[in-house]
């Protein structure tokens, strides 16, 4: 068990941007899988209902508890559930795995004005020179809409892009990765996946 090191590497008010320096990173990794994470806070009944739309089958968890294992889940279904019951409940995170090809620029545009997470997992290529190795498990790009962590939370007006290694990886790979995508390490590592 264990988490990655996350590595904020680019950070702009443009989406369009970010999305494009995300996919730069993506670009870089081998083995990517073929699905995204992604995930959605949401603060109206409006919203749930038009994210649980973009995301069919998504998980629906209080914020509070959403990255909390102990957590207690609610069973509410936003297909069914009336606004009441949706509004008891509020903030939301909503979560789904989706196709890769399913998530473009317009897709991440239609994730909204809150809090979002696209998450893109792989392995970063090994690089002899140095020796470090890529590690499936941990690797992977991840744009953080309005956020400035690899978690969802205070509602920023900036958008990030992390990039996750393995938690024995070295700064200095962190730099070198970012550095072929027209990036640069922001700062000190964090909690990651």
């Amino acid at each position: 068990m264990g988490n990655s090191r996350a590595y904020a590497v680019f950070r702009t008010a443009d989406l369009d941007e970010a999305y494009a320096r995300a996919r730069r990173l993506v670009a870089l990794l081998e083995d990517v899988e073929d699905e995204v994470y992604v995930d959605v806070e949401v603060r109206t009944v409006g919203e749930a209902r038009r994210i649980a739309r973009l995301l069919p089958g998504a998980a629906v968890d209080p914020v509070e508890t959403a990255y909390d294992p102990a957590g207690e889940y609610p069973d509410l279904d936003l297909g069914t559930a009336g606004d009441d019951e949706i509004r008891a409940a509020l903030p939301l995170c909503l979560s789904a795995e989706l196709p890769a090809a399913s998530v473009g620029p317009g897709f991440v545009r239609s994730l909204g004005d809150g809090p979002a997470g696209v998450d893109r997992h792989g392995r970063w290529p090994d690089d002899p020179e140095t020796g470090d190795r890529g590690f499936g498990k941990y690797d992977g790009v991840q744009l953080v809409l309005h956020g400035d962590g690899p978690r969802l939370g205070a509602w920023t007006p900036h958008h990030t892009v992390f990039l996750h290694l393995d938690k024995w990886a070295r700064l200095p790979r962190a730099r070198k990765l970012a550095a072929r995508a027209g990036c640069e390490v922001l700062g000190d590592a964090r909690i990651g996946w």
